[in-house]
């Protein structure tokens, strides 16, 4: 056991892992640096799509608060005025309105012209659809943001780690206690090995 405890003393070895920790390290930091970058891009389309998403939300109000009034116009026009059914769609005093409402919402209206226009299922799904699509799009975003964030944070733990782990040996170079060198070098290499371990479960970038 002592001579194995002694041959990490042995200088060839020292330099060896002195090469394979720093190089190591110097890994480790640019993965974390390109998962934060990945993670930063991924925010950034999240935060574009939510705005778009917010963009067809306030589109979509507006064109359901227009149409709400229509639709309210043509129930006074049929039920009040006496206008026909056959001639309400295109009646000149409630002209106005979106093409959801004359596509979606007016078979509604023809079968209940007392029912309420948020009870028109293909109208307010044809009208709202998008942004709930839109949004739900970025979630793959956000989600992204986050496990690339999460890799980041583990990679520069590790870098650290490392960073021990490299400090360690190189103090046993001006250090004159074989014994006190091979443990420190013992505990060196066991810290690299563990941090290794934990690197192989993070997705390496190329590029």
């Amino acid at each position: 056991m002592h001579k194995v405890i002694k041959k990490f003393s042995n200088d060839l070895f020292i330099v060896v892992m002195l090469g394979l920790v720093s190089t190591t390290t110097a890994w480790t930091a640019i993965q974390s640096s390109l998962h934060e970058g990945r993670s930063s891009d991924a925010s950034s389309e999240y935060q574009l799509i939510l705005s778009e998403a917010n963009n067809m939300w306030i589109t979509s109000e507006v064109k359901y608060r227009d149409d709400l009034s229509v639709w309210k116009d043509k129930q006074v026009r049929v039920l009040v005025d006496g206008v026909g059914m056959d001639n309400i769609y295109s009646d000149i005093k409630t002209a106005n309105g979106s093409y959801e409402l004359y596509t979606f919402a007016m078979p509604c209206f023809y079968e209940d012209p007392k029912g309420l226009l948020p009870n028109c299922k293909p109208y307010m799904e044809e009208l709202y659809n998008p942004y709930t699509e839109t949004h739900k799009s970025s979630e793959y975003w956000t989600n992204l943001s986050d496990t690339e964030g999460k890799h980041s944070d583990r990679l520069q733990m590790l870098t650290g780690l490392f960073a021990v782990a490299l400090f360690l040996l190189g103090i046993t170079a001006v250090m004159k206690i074989k014994n006190l060198v091979s443990y420190l070098v013992m505990f060196s290499t066991a810290l690299w090995f563990l941090g290794v371990i934990s690197l192989i479960s993070i997705p390496t970038i190329f590029s």
